[in-house]
Parts: C-alpha cells; structure tokens; sequence
C-alpha cells in the first residue's frame, strides 16, 4: 500500500589542492580515467601523500565500489558538507576502494561521481589490505571497510600501520560479548560527521595554505545527480526488505482495511478535485471532478471502467492497464506469492536521493524500473518499460507518516520523454487499519 498503492492508485488514476595532494593518473578507463590511482599493497603511495598534507584535517574513507551501503555513505557525506567544501584548502580527502563483494578495479569509475572534487583522491587497492591494517589499528576481531575517519593536523603516518584516527564512524558490525566490534552509537550519520569535520578544520592555521579556485556548488551537484551505479552486490532483498521497514513494516501494511487520499490533480492547463478510495483485496475508486462533472474509474469486483469524459493526460489504454495491475498491498509486499520477478539492477543517484535500481516484471503484466530510497525506502520513482523503452515515468515526494506507515503526498506522471502529463497534491490521507495480532517471525518477503 504506500509508495505503490498510491502510485497505482493515482496513477491509475491519472489519469584535490597544491602540488603536494595531486594523484597520479589513473589506470583506468573511460570518462574517469584520470580520477582514481591504482596504489601497490604497501600503500606507499598513499602514505606519502597522507603525510604531505600534515598540517590540513584528512578524511580517510574504506569503500567498496560495488557496495551500496557503502556508496550511500559516500553520496551521504558528499550532500552533507563535502560539496560545499571544495573550496576549503585546509580539508583533504582520500577515498581507498577495496576489493570487497566481488569488486574489481572496472567497477570504481562508475562511484566517483558520487564523491568528487579537486581535494577529494581516489584509490583502487587490489589487495585488500588497507581494512586488515585498520583492523589492528582499531582494535576489532573484524576486516575493515565502510569506515569513515577524521584525522587532525598533526597526524602522521610513521611504519606500516597507518595512525589512528580522531573520530571515526562506520557502517559495520557491533561489539557483543567477546566479539571485538565497533560501537553501535557510532553508526555513520553524515550531519553529526560533517560536524565533526568542520569542528576540527577550524584548528587549523589557514595562513599555511594558499586558497585555489574550484568547481562551484552547482557544477558538484550535476556531477552527482544522475550517476548510475551498475554493479551493485547487494541481493535484492535488502532493497525489498528496506522499502517495506521503510513503509512502517509488514504488519502495519496488511493491517490497512483501506486508503482514501483528497486533494487536487492538475493536467491539461486545468486543476480538477481529487479522491482517491481503495479496500481490500484489490477494490480502487478514483473520482475526478471539475465544475458540476465527476469523472469515475475504478477496479471493483474484478472489474474496470474508466470514464474518459474528462481528459486526465493518459491514454484511455494506459489508464485501463493500470488499473487492471492496481495490487491493494503493493508490488513489494508479499511478491513471492504474486509470481513477480524482482532483480537488483543498481543504484540510481535522483537529486539527494541515492536509489536501490530494481527490474520487477509483473507475473501478468509489463516491466518496470523501481527506485527505492536506500534510506528511507520510499519509492520515488516508477519507469513503465515497453520493449526496453521508458513509456511512462512515475515520480512520487513529500512522503509523510499516516498511521505508521509513509505515503507520498505529490506524485507526477511524465511521459518517456519527460514530460510531465499531470500532477497529483495530497492534502489529506486516512486509513482503516484492523486490528488483529501477527506472528512477524513467520513471515517471509
């Protein structure tokens, strides 16, 4: 019900710095060719220009490109402050991709987007061996990766063990019993990172570095936006799992009885009211009006109809296969048992938003490119295929708490070219929820 039920459900309805911290080239190949350094199993390389900034604050990052919990980290912290740092000659930043989940050196090029910028420095290391030094270093019974670490002015990097840091955060596991982990409240959260960053730039003496020009804010953001991540090693059930958490969790869902959404849809240079009902199983009811004229579409009792007295942006085709495919609980919820093929394709970079990529082909009906918000688990956007070819694109924001569970409160529908067909604003949403217990235990996605 969420993201997908009102997606169908309107939708159906619709109707870096001085010359000391300049990197080699790459080895690499293609549009980023230049912007990461192959670097040999004793780091030297790093080290050496680790140590050539002493006197600046050092990020220190241990990614994995084909890691989307890892590049999320990545995307989080560029959005957070990096972005708006390039211009901070007293910050430096390495990023050191390691060869975790399958990851080979062809898969770093495609992440850099998501973290790029004169001070930022990109590493591929064949070896792995970086996260077993950091694991000495920290003290932990684990190999290290997804680490994010701060180091101050005056570290330096002295034998083989690289120093260790002032303040770290990290997306790994937790010390529990005799396991050596690293402590849950340190979690990445990139706004308490940032802070901390720029708390320790301040202790920096700026007069020892001469400021340079680069990338505005703007040219950093359009770098971003719109990076796509192909190879992602995350199964698709983590993707899945998220969007349904993200929603309020699989009991909250199938306790809603029904949905019924007010507001107004805006197409074709005119703004009509809008309601929007649906019931378990599959019942949904869209009543468009404008003036003294209500316009009716439904699925009810395995039936559709759609009235097309007025013009609401979409073929009458579309509108009716659409409501035909309309799923009360979701394409998510429950998709074992619908027969629906579910894939992870990526990950998609959409403003702010880095998004789990899924292919979900409808055991009887079309494909459709998913994207989740691999935060929140929202589904921000819908792409109907037809042979390949986006037909019909679906975008859905202003997600807001209904009982428990996040509906989107404005959705846009465009055409494959992008343009936008029609506009539908929530302004009020309830739900009927029943009320009986649930087993979580035995339920399976």
């Amino acid at each position: 019900m969420k993201s997908v039920l009102l997606i169908f459900a309107s939708a159906l309805f619709l109707v870096a710095c001085g010359d000391a911290t300049e990197p080699t080239p790459a080895t690499g190949e293609g549009e980023h060719a230049a912007a990461y350094q192959v670097i040999g199993q004793d780091l030297q390389e790093l080290k050496d220009v680790f140590n050539a900034n002493e006197g600046r604050v050092r990020l220190m990052f241990l990614s994995g490109p084909t890691c989307g919990i890892c590049l999320r980290g990545m995307a989080d912290l560029n959005d957070a402050f990096l972005a708006d740092s390039q211009n901070d000659d007293r910050l430096v930043t390495f990023v050191v991709h390691v060869p975790t989940l399958g990851a080979k050196e062809k898969h770093v090029a495609e992440t850099i987007p998501l973290l790029e910028g004169p001070r930022i420095h990109h590493y591929w290391e064949d070896s792995g061996i970086i996260g077993q030094h950091y694991s000495e270093v920290m003290d932990v019974f684990m190999y290290v990766w997804d680490f994010w670490a701060i180091y101050g002015p005056d570290a330096r990097w002295e034998g083989k063990l690289p120093p260790k840091p002032l303040y770290f955060e990290h997306q790994l596991g937790f010390s529990s019993g005799r396991s050596r982990g690293f402590p849950r409240e340190l979690v990445l959260n990139a706004e308490r990172f940032a802070k901390k960053t720029l708390e320790t730039v301040e202790t920096v003496d700026f007069a020892r570095f001469a400021k340079q020009a680069s990338p505005t804010q703007a040219e950093s953001d359009r770098l971003a936006d719109g990076t796509a991540i192909n190879v992602i090693a995350q199964p698709r059930d983590v993707a899945v799992g998220q969007h349904i958490r993200g929603r309020g969790g699989y009991t909250n869902l199938i306790r809603v009885r029904s949905m019924t959404a007010t507001g107004t849809l805006e197409a074709i240079g005119r703004e009509y009211g809008l309601k929007i009902s649906t019931r378990r199983p599959n019942e949904i009811r869209r009543e468009l009006k404008l003036a003294n004229q209500t316009s009716v579409a439904e699925n009810a009792e395995a039936r559709v109809v759609v009235d097309t007295a007025m013009d609401r942006g979409l073929s009458t085709a579309t509108e009716t296969m659409l409501l035909d495919l309309f799923e009360f609980d979701g394409l998510f919820v429950e998709w074992g048992d619908k027969g629906h093929e579910v894939a992870m394709v990526g990950m998609l970079k959409i403003g702010d938003v880095l998004a789990w990529k899924l292919d979900l082909k409808q055991k009887n009906g079309p494909e459709w490119n998913m994207f989740v918000d691999s935060h929140s688990g929202d589904l921000v956007k819908m792409e109907l295929l037809d042979d390949g070819d986006v037909r019909l694109v679906i975008r859905q924001s202003e997600f807001r708490d209904v009982s428990g569970i996040r509906y989107p409160h404005r959705i846009e529908y465009l055409d494959g070219d992008g343009v936008v067909l029609a506009r539908e604003v929530y302004d009020s949403i309830t739900i009927e929820l029943d009320d009986f217990e649930l087993d979580e235990e035995k339920v399976t996605h």
